[in-house]
């Protein structure tokens, strides 16, 4: 019995959350977007200003940690002071979604849009509480109002992709693409659903389509690249990442995206510097961490890799492939209920995930429950006809169930 484990890639400039090659659920972005600050609408001459920025600097800092509980108290303290201070309830908003606290986060993003009503950035981040909650219809609404933001549009496509409907996504933007031929964010876009497909060649070309009219667009070099990776074609996504970090250094996705086809090849210490640097330039970048925890599970360090896991988890509690890469780290160490718990953790968040199902399976094949393996290995096909290992898998649990 095998597991196999991921390392993730950021398509978009997107923390976290993206679109991801173990793609993450739609959420709102944890990360500073670029050139992202948020004003506060209390007046600087407040006689709370201070308190409000030393809470605030306090709070930062320990979601920078992921402290989240120590953060949202902080925060929460700052807002009963200056309840339409924008970055307060916006930073309340992220805590608030990384413990799991949804109506506490759906109420200060609302408190920020009552202010700011055309902030795409909150409108994405709201669209993620509406999807850990599935509701289906709200994330569509908060998601496209968040548009023309590239985050709010990669977390369109993975919405749509968790309903089985990207069919329906990929008409409506080819007939955009066929409206606009010489936008280069409708080929960007249209190229974004096709990956999603796994349509590589049609996006291939629309990426190229896109460069083609705007030499300098980095989201495109960054998918591209992504397109590559998938294709096992490293060498020309690293060379797809580079030229994006040659037009901007700070393109914190692309390094990470390098140090994951760095670990495709075999250089694990190599990927652990472009992890790091990732982090040095966002230093909320949970799927930076999660790959420095593959990276260090495949040089045997299982105390650093969970370490990097429980990282990402803190930072990002929907990222798809954590609990996946955790729990299959605990089973290779055979330590059964460690990994149970994690792939029952991660459905409880996922729980249309065949992967974690199959995780499960195994673990409870390991510990000889086959009536649960089965159970959950026939889950993880009906999750996705065409997974042979759960076939075979549940063939080997119902001949030993037989014996």
């Amino acid at each position: 019995m095998s597991f196999r484990y991921s390392v993730c890639l950021a398509a978009t400039a997107l923390i976290a959350g993206g679109v991801l090659w173990a793609s993450s659920p739609a959420k709102a972005d944890n990360s500073n977007p670029p050139g992202g600050t948020y004003p506060s609408v209390a007046s600087p001459n407040s006689t709370h200003s201070s308190a409000t920025a030393q809470l605030l600097a306090a709070a930062r800092a320990d979601a920078d940690r992921g402290d989240n509980e120590g953060a949202a108290q902080e925060l929460h303290r700052a807002a009963a002071i200056e309840p339409r201070n924008i970055e307060i309830e916006r930073l309340l908003g992220d805590v608030e979604y990384r413990l799991q606290h949804y109506p506490a986060a759906e109420t200060a993003y609302n408190a920020v849009l009552a202010v700011d009503p055309t902030n795409r950035d909150v409108w994405n981040r709201l669209g993620g509480v509406y999807s850990a909650e599935d509701r289906f219809d709200d994330a569509v609404g908060a998601f496209r109002k968040s548009l023309p933001s590239k985050e709010g549009f990669a977390n369109l496509v993975l919405l749509y992709s968790d309903e089985g409907r990207l069919g329906e996504l990929e008409a409506e933007y080819k007939l955009e693409e066929t409206r606009n031929p010489y936008e280069p964010s409708n080929h960007y876009n249209l190229a974004s659903i096709y990956k999603a497909e796994k349509k590589y060649d049609a996006a291939t070309a629309q990426l190229q389509y896109a460069l083609d009219r705007d030499a300098r667009y980095t989201d495109a070099y960054n998918l591209l690249g992504n397109v590559y990776g998938e294709e096992g074609r490293y060498d020309d996504a690293i060379n797809q990442y580079k030229t994006a970090i040659a037009i901007d250094p700070k393109y914190a996705f692309a390094w990470n995206n390098w140090g994951v086809e760095l670990v495709n090849e075999g250089q694990y210490e190599a990927g652990i510097e472009k992890f790091n640097h990732a982090i040095q330039l966002e230093p909320q970048l949970a799927l930076a961490y999660e790959n420095l925890g593959v990276d260090y599970d495949h040089l045997n360090d299982f105390t650093k890799a969970v370490e990097y896991f429980q990282r990402a988890i803190n930072l990002d509690p929907h990222e798809r492939n954590v609990y996946i890469n955790l729990g299959s780290l605990y089973y290779t160490h055979n330590q059964l209920n460690l990994a149970e718990a994690a792939f029952i953790k991660g459905l409880a968040l996922q729980p249309k995930s065949d992967r974690l199902h199959f995780g499960l399976g195994l673990t409870y094949e390991a510990q000889k429950k086959y009536a649960l393996a089965e159970e959950q290995f026939k889950i993880a096909i009906a999750e996705d006809p065409k997974d042979t290992e759960a076939a075979s898998e549940l063939a080997a649990v119902e001949s030993q169930a037989k014996h």
